[in-house]
Parts: structure tokens; C-alpha cells; sequence
């Protein structure tokens, strides 16, 4: 089959059916009227035959109150039935291109199994959807990208948790305390006993106390977690003193979010409960 055939006969099929089209929509239009002087017809004698129950007080009148209620009852006949005749004009026009799309889509099929046309493929996510799925970015920091002025460099998306007070010496020199004013107003929200700690939660161990981050100056390698993988995504930092990896991805301890309070990975929290059962004894 020669895909300029069919593109020939296509058209050719549908050079007709804008035409088509203008009539059923002009006989759809000429029913509306009809029903319209219908319902006019109908309202009239329905105002006619509320008076007479209102006044009823002979025979004749009776009589005169059936034939309203004859006639009311063939208007509403007459409208019903162009209803229905409506119904079946829009679903000529349905039908009509309903079939010229099946006939087109089953030429496609037999070209694409020819060879002759090639498959169609689904369109292709761009980078920035990508990218925007493979992102994790909490609730916590759309907040202060919200309310990060134009003049404040932007706050990494990454988020890490912090609450140590021996970290390693190379995390110590990576990670100075942030000033006072440097951390948004929404840390409001989880102030306790634990404010300063809280706040410092939400620091990358890659970032230095200014807010440059190293990867701006070389890309980070250090090993963190039990997968031992560079530091990448959301992570947590153990508050545990003698902890072997201290950084932990969410993913690989099992976190949706930061966790609220001090946090152990479970090393060390198998080690606190030996610690305590020694102790008991």
C-alpha cells in the first residue's frame, strides 16, 4: 500500500463532510425552533388550565379543562419526539467521523506492518519534567524558596539532617554554625527545647557556613550510608557519638521525612540498647 494513496483517499473521504456537517447542524437548529414554539404552546395552555381549576364551577368548563389537558399532553409529545430526533442527528454527525477515523487509523496499521510508515512513538518526556520527577524537594524548603528574597542566593534543594555535637573533624570544618538571622521565619513551627538543633537539621554536609556550597569548587566524594555512595537527594545525620557513617540517604533507612527529635541509625541504636542492658546488670 502507498502511504500517498491513502493520504489521497482521506482526503477525499472528508471533502465531504463539512457539508455533511452544515446540514445536520441547520436540522438540529430548525428543531430547536420547533420546540420552541412547542413550549410556547405549551405554557399557554397550562396558564389557561391553572385559572380554570382555580375557578371550576360548571360542566362546560370541566370539559374545556380535559381538552386543555389533551393538547398540553400532545405539545409535550410533539417536543419529546423532536428531542429524540435531535439525538439521532448528533449521532449521524458522531458516526461520521467516527468512521473516517477508524478507516484512516486501520490504513495507518497496515502501512506501519508494511514497513512503509514507521511506528508512532509516544512523545518523549522533556529534561525539565525529568527532572522535576526525580527531585525531592519537602515542604520545608518550598517554604523558604517562597520566602527567599531575589537578593538571597538560592537554598539547595537538598536537605540533611544535623544534630551532632562530635561530628567528624571534616564535617566540622565543612559545616560552621549558620548565623542567626540566615535560616527563614517557618522554623518557627518546631520550636522547643531543641530550637538551634532543629534549625540545623536542615544543612547539607557538602554546604559551608556562608552558604557556598563545595560543589560549586569540586565535586564532593565522600562516602556516606551503609551503600557507602556519594551524598546525593534528602539525607539524615545520626545523633549517635560513635557512629560509623553518621550521614544516611532517606531511602536507605527507610525516611519519607525528617525525622522530628534525636535519631539513631539502627547501628547504633542495637549499641545504645546493649549499652542499657549493661547497665541494668
Amino acid at each position: 500500500m502507498d502511504p500517498s494513496l491513502v493520504l489521497e483517499q482521506t482526503i477525499q473521504d472528508v471533502s465531504n463532510l463539512q457539508e455533511e456537517f452544515r446540514y445536520i447542524l441547520e436540522e438540529i437548529r430548525r428543531m430547536d425552533g420547533t420546540s420552541l414554539e412547542h413550549k410556547k404552546k405549551f405554557l399557554q395552555k397550562d396558564i389557561q388550565l391553572q385559572k380554570m381549576n382555580k375557578q371550576k364551577s360548571s360542566a362546560t368548563e370541566s370539559a374545556d379543562e380535559d381538552k386543555l389537558t389533551s393538547e398540553i399532553r400532545e405539545e409535550l409529545k410533539s417536543l419529546g419526539s423532536l428531542q429524540n430526533s435531535k439525538c439521532v442527528q448528533a449521532n449521524t454527525a458522531l458516526f461520521l467521523v467516527s468512521r473516517h477515523l477508524a478507516k484512516l487509523e486501520k490504513n495507518m496499521t497496515i502501512l506501519e506492518e508494511d514497513g512503509v510508515l514507521p511506528p508512532v512513538e509516544e512523545e518523549p518526556v522533556s529534561g525539565s519534567e525529568m527532572s522535576k520527577e526525580s527531585s525531592v524537594v519537602s515542604i520545608g524548603e518550598r517554604k523558604k524558596r517562597a520566602s527567599t528574597t531575589s537578593a538571597t542566593p538560592p537554598i539547595p534543594k537538598k536537605k540533611k539532617k544535623l544534630n551532632k555535637s562530635n561530628s567528624s573533624q571534616k564535617l566540622q570544618q565543612q559545616l560552621q554554625p549558620a548565623e542567626p538571622g540566615a535560616l527563614p521565619a517557618e522554623g518557627a513551627d518546631h520550636i522547643g527545647p531543641a530550637e538551634k538543633n532543629v534549625k540545623m537539621r536542615n544543612k547539607d554536609p557538602r554546604n559551608r557556613g556562608d552558604g557556598h556550597s563545595i560543589e560549586n569548587d569540586e565535586e564532593d566524594k565522600t562516602l556516606y550510608c551503609f551503600c557507602q555512595r556519594v551524598s546525593f537527594g534528602e539525607m539524615v545525620a545520626c545523633d549517635g557519638p560513635n557512629c560509623k557513617y553518621e550521614w544516611f540517604h532517606y531511602g536507605c533507612v527507610g525516611l519519607k521525612e525528617p525525622p522530628k527529635g534525636t535519631w539513631y541509625c539502627p547501628d547504633c541504636t542495637q549499641e545504645l540498647a546493649k549499652n542499657k542492658q549493661k547497665k541494668k546488670r
